[in-house]
Formats: C-alpha cells, structure tokens, sequence
C-alpha cells in the first residue's frame, strides 16, 4: 500500500479524473465507502450521529456520509461550521443532503450545539481535509474541544481535523479520533509522530480509482506486506540440503546474556536458515547449549574472563572464509572493549551480508563512520534510544522525525536501517522507504528486537536482498505478535511466544498464496 503526501494524493486524484473518473463520483464513493465502514465497525453507535461539515471537499465527503446514514441512525445532525460550500462538488452534495429525509441541518455557531455533541453516540469529523496546515482556526476550537472530551465514537474522514497531511506535527489542537477513514492510501502525517496518535484505528477506503493510475502519481513510502516474504514463501526443490539455505554465522551472547543469543538462534532457526554457527565465549556455552540444540557452537577462547581477541578473530577469519552467508552481530554481546573490537573485525573482514543489533551498535556509536568500512551489505535494526545514541541526538527528537532521520541516516552510510517502534520504518540506502503496519505495544518486552535480528539474519542468509528481509522481516515479527496477542493478550506475550508461533504463521502464509 502506498503512502502519499498531499501533493501526490491531488496528483492521484488528477490522473484518475484523467482516466475516466470525475471528481464527484470520488466524492460519492469516498463518502459512501466511510459510511459504509461506520455501519459495519460502529453498529452499535446509530442512536444519534453528528457531522462536521466544513466548507471544502472534506465537508462534500461528511455530506454523502449524512445521506448513506440517514435512515441507519436514529438522528443524524449536519453541522455547517463554515456555512455554504465554496466548491462546486461539496456544494452538489450538500443540495443533495438537504433533500434527504432524516437529515437535521445546523448552522455555527449555534448555542445548542455543545448539548448535540454531548449527546451523540457518533461523531464524524468532516471539518478539514488533506490541505490543511498549520492551527485550527480559533472559532473552531470549541468545536473540537467538546468533540474531543465526548463519550462519542469519534470518526475522522481521511484525517483528523488540526492533523497537516506531510507532517507528523501538530500546531495546536486536533480532533482525537477513535477510527480515520482514509480515502485510496495512506497519508504521510499518519505514520508520523505525534500526528498519528490522533488518528486511532486507520481504514482505508478504495474509492474507485484504478491501480494503473497509483504508481503513476509517484509516492512517499509503502507498506511492508506479504510480498517480501515471497522468496522464503515459495515451494522449496526436491533436490536441496541445508547448504542449499544459508550458513548463519552468529556473534552474540556474554555472561549474562545468553539468553539474547538464544532468542535470536532459535528465531533464525525457525526461518528457514540451512545452519546456525553460534560463536560466544567459552563460559557461555553450558547455558545455550542447553536451550538450543539445532546450532553449531564456535566456543572463543578467553583469558581472565575476557575473549582473547587474537584466538577469536583466528576463528572467525576461518569461518568468514568459508561458507557463511551472512552475519548477525551483537544480541547479547555486552559491551567490554573486546567485543568492540570484535565488531570492528567482523565489519572490516566479513564479505556476507550483516545484521548489526543491540551492543553491535553500541560498539560503533560512538564513532558511526566505522560502518563505512564495511566490505557487505549492512542493516541496522536500532530502537529508538539506540538510533538516538547513533545520532548523539535524543530520544524525543528522533520519535518526532523518524522518516526523515532514518532515510538520512540510511543514505548517508548506504545500508538498511530499520527503526523500530509503532510503524516500524525500513530505509534503503537509495532513498525508498517502508512502513511496517503489523505488531502491537505487548511486543515492547525484553527480547523481542533479538527475536527480531534473528529473523532477519535468517531470511539475509538464505540470500534475500538486505531491504527485502528487512521489509519481510519486520513484517513478519509484528504479525507474529498480533498472533501472540489474540492468543495470549498484549500483557501476557512474550518473546519466546513469538518464536513459537512462527511455524503456524508460515503455514496461515503459505496456503495464502
């Protein structure tokens, strides 16, 4: 699925009407596709019905709504806060409206509006659409104030009213939707901070243009989905060993923290991967070798509880030489300057592709030119505080600008870098972006980005190209946590369960296509 900023969503529009469409029959099914979705999602709520109109194409839209719920709801209210339409489309509609029983119109301001608001069981938000920037108009703030402390359902069309559609900020106040009906793709400011957090449960609405007409209009992002898993999907050949699915090489785990080594083996595990090659210091070995029985061990010398760097990086060279197909560096690795350079090593020696995770990227934070020493592709999957520490900027700073700090970052040092969170973003060193839309807050456990490494390594060794097993990657680990949150509930879940529940996803994908 696409992602537009508001010029490209007015050139989408453009071409369609270019293409046999008319601007008006976009605004009918726009409007008859959110009431549409009210009726399905919200047939509880159809007691009483507010709708916002303002005076452009959003309030066209809010009036083909008010027609399509005449007759569903109980009581639908048309309010017109910025009186007569100014476009010729809206105002069509709005003469439509008019001659629709069970539709109440109302001017603003009016003094019984509050009392109307306070009242309805469902209010649609039609006040501003994809033109809006900057502040809500002051004479409009009432308005969303009490919209806003409601007990209604609240339902935005395309955006919430005071969200700008390019930016993820918001000057001032917003209406706070519980469901936003967008209309043919998703909106920049809707996988942006704080924007999104005002659009609650996004929809969206096909309103009939048609698919040749999309990529021409050019586009900000997509969305991750099942096509990157399509490599790893497909019917494997009879004739195959497990050389024939990648040789991971897996520098992770300290004292401590073998558990980070583990998670990330055992999810590489069940991805597919040929072998797994489990290098960790000798202390460390008893404990994973209890917990994971499908990996080979590279077990690194050390002198007074530290690895000999010397002994390590002899081992290593020779199984770089080898046949690795990829790297996975850093889940567990801790933090002494021996893994450091062990980083270092691995960035500057190894020729297979690489996943740099966790105390990988605190070994090159400080000094981030380091990946530009890389001899193979990289990708970067940091949380947030760690993008932060990447950046020696903050926290609040990098959540307010992730896509364009990613991209930046992703082209500057021309890797993959995946910046986790809600929306996910997968940046490619060529300037293409992904947004991820599956996974929820009960995967913010500890584990869950080694689980996540551990995937991607897979699908890197199993020769997927770096931004397709990123893509495919965080995809697939967020729909595994949506799986584990049915299952288990958000609160209960943990990153073993979504290991676990792998094979029964890959079967669900599989009889998929």
């Amino acid at each position: 699925m696409l992602i537009l900023n508001c010029e490209q969503t007015r050139k989408l529009e453009q071409s369609a009407v270019d293409n046999g469409c008319t601007y008006l029959g976009l605004m009918e099914r726009a409007g008859r596709e959110a009431a549409a979705f009210i009726q399905q999602a919200l047939s509880q709520f159809r007691r009483k019905t507010v709708i916002l109109c303002g005076s452009g194409n959003n309030g066209g839209d809010g009036f083909v709504v008010a027609r399509c719920l005449a007759g569903w709801s109980g009581d639908v209210l048309v309010v017109m806060l910025s009186g007569q339409p100014r476009t010729g489309d809206a105002l069509t509609m709005y003469q439509k409206a008019r001659e629709t029983a069970g539709v109440r119109f109302s001017g603003y301001p009016d003094d019984r509006l509050e009392k109307e608001i306070q009242e309805a069981d469902l209010i649609v938000d039609g006040i501003y659409g994809i033109g809006f920037h900057g502040a809500v108009k002051e004479e409009y703030l009432p308005v969303i104030r009490w919209t806003n402390r409601s007990a209604a359902k609240v339902v935005s069309l395309d955006l919430p009213s005071g969200v700008a559609c390019d930016f993820g900020k918001v000057e001032g106040e917003a209406v706070q939707a519980d469901y936003t009906v967008t209309f043919s793709a998703l909106k920049l400011s809707q996988v942006q901070y704080p924007a999104m957090e005002y659009c609650g449960e996004i929809h969206v609405a096909n309103v009939g243009i048609p698919e040749k007409v999309y990529r021409e209009s050019g586009f900000e992002a997509e969305t991750t989905g099942l096509w990157a898993l399509e490599r790893i999907l497909a019917p494997r050949k009879l004739n195959t060993n497990k050389g024939s699915f990648g040789y991971l090489l897996s520098l992770c785990g300290s004292r401590g923290m073998a558990g980070a080594a583990v998670m990330s083996a055992q999810a590489a595990s069940r991805c597919g991967v040929g072998l797994i090659d489990l290098a960790l210091p000798e202390s460390v070995y008893p404990a994973a070798a209890s917990a994971i029985r499908e990996s080979v061990f590279t077990l690194l010398p050390e002198q007074e509880n530290e690895i000999s760097i010397s002994e390590a990086e002899a081992l290593l060279s020779g199984k770089l030489a080898h046949r690795t197909t990829a790297c996975l560096v850093g889940c567990g690795l801790g933090t002494s300057r021996e893994a450091q350079k062990l980083v270092e090593y691995l960035l500057a020696h190894s020729k297979a592709p690489m996943v740099i995770d966790a105390d990988g990227l605190n070994a090159i934070a400080a000094e981030p030119e380091k990946l530009s020493k890389a001899q193979a592709p990289l990708v970067l999957p940091p949380h947030p505080g760690a993008m932060a520490r990447l950046l020696k900027n903050t926290v609040q700073d990098v959540q307010r600008h992730r896509l364009e700090y990613a991209k930046e970052f992703a082209g500057k040092q021309r890797l993959v870098l995946v910046l986790k969170g809600n929306k996910t973003v997968v940046a490619c060193p060529d300037g293409k972006v992904y947004i991820n839309t599956t996974g929820n807050p009960g995967m913010a456990k500890a584990g869950s980005g080694d689980v996540l490494a551990g995937i991607i390594g897979a699908f890197l060794a199993q020769g997927m190209a770096p931004e397709q097993a990123a893509a495919g990657g965080v995809y697939l680990h967020g729909l595994a946590g949506d799986r584990c949150a049915e299952r288990l509930s958000q609160i209960g879940m943990t990153a073993p369960d979504l290991i676990e529940e792998l094979p029964a996803l890959f079967l669900e994908l599989t009889a998929t296509k």
